[in-house]
């Protein structure tokens, strides 16, 4: 018999054997995910009928459910979760990271010594455009144990004069966040809420400009975590700037605009959401509120205001009060 001929045959036999590893494999990975967020009254049963109860069902096939067997609804962060487990269990997956919107806005008084101090006076309007891109990659799942993963993720805010004319409609300010960080799924209760997990890695920052007095970035060591009360959720985050040589140094005394970190309140419940950020500096203090509903199945409708210092790495030491409305893909947790 020729080698030739032995091919169909020896495809089918690997199948009978692979395919029930695989599977099971799914199945264990999916139930290691789901333990490490679930709720202390989530039964293994019902874990594992979510996961496929012999194994049958792999991890990106298993869709989540939105309540548990005993009728207690997931929080909105551990429906985010879920959805981004089933996404990452497939080919090229990206998802988000931060929220996605684009938005008009008005500012009560836009900073112009930038214009100033190329062109010699004022040349930017009160009225513009910003919008943010932010996602994410998995670099690496299950890292030493399941529940730890290794990510990427790029954040671009831009502020664009879209209706100033007569300056030909420029991009006032674009700032870039990549980062990598390493993230850890689950934790226990804390000031009777639950740790759903924490970040720990290195942002980078900048507005990718040449000369000095436009130049903005900096580097930073980063810890987040989630304190997840069901419909409330409290976001923490602390910083360390990595020092740079005075000589180098276009950004002195950040500390005292932006701080050592921040605090987010995310409520959401019902289809709403709304968030407060406060952001304190040494010295000076920030404040971001937003609200968002959604219109569509894909898009929402977005709000934002902020009123304090570093709404943008530009305008790190200037004051800023604006407000805009637009639409948004996605916000920090959301309920479907």
């Amino acid at each position: 018999m020729k080698l030739k001929s032995l091919l169909p045959l020896a495809a089918a036999v690997a199948g009978v054997f692979a395919v029930p590893q695989v599977r099971a494999e799914a199945f264990e990975d999916c139930l290691h995910r789901k333990l490490s967020t679930a709720g202390d009254d989530v039964t293994l049963g019902e874990l594992r009928a979510q996961c496929g109860d012999n194994g049958a069902t792999s991890a990106a096939a298993s869709t989540p459910a939105p309540e548990t067997g005993q009728g207690q609804q997931l929080s909105p962060l551990q429906q985010r979760f879920e959805t981004e487990f089933d996404n990452m269990d497939r080919n090229f997956a990206i998802t988000t990271h931060q929220p996605n919107y684009i938005m008009t806005t008005h500012n009560s008084k836009t900073n112009q010594a930038p214009a100033q101090a190329i062109v010699g006076e004022d040349a930017f309007d009160d009225d513009e455009v910003k919008f943010q891109v932010s996602m994410k990659l998995p670099l690496a799942r299950d890292m030493f144990e399941p529940g730890n993963d290794l990510y990427f993720a790029f954040t671009s805010t831009s502020w664009w004069q879209l209706y100033n004319d007569d300056n030909s409609s420029p991009f006032r300010e674009t700032n870039y966040e990549p980062e990598i960080f390493w993230r850890h799924y689950g934790g226990p209760e804390f000031l009777g809420g639950e740790i759903a997990g924490f970040d720990v890695g290195l942002n980078h920052e900048s507005n990718g400009r040449g000369a000095d007095f436009l130049s903005r970035s900096w580097n930073r060591v980063m810890v987040r975590s989630a304190l997840d009360y069901g419909d409330l959720l409290l976001l923490g985050r602390a910083w360390y700037r990595i020092p740079e040589d005075d000589d180098d140094d276009d950004n002195p005394h950040m500390h005292r605009y932006y701080g050592y970190g921040d605090l987010t309140a995310v409520w959401a419940p019902n289809r709403n959401t709304f968030t407060a950020m406060l952001r304190p500096g040494t010295e000076e203090n920030a404040v971001e509120l937003t609200w968002s509903y959604p219109i569509t199945k894909t898009l929402r409708i977005y709000t934002q205001y902020f009123n304090g210092y570093g709404e943008s790495l530009l305008d790190y030491n200037v004051r800023t009060e604006r407000i805009g409305i637009g639409i948004a893909i996605n916000d920090i947790v959301q309920r479907p």
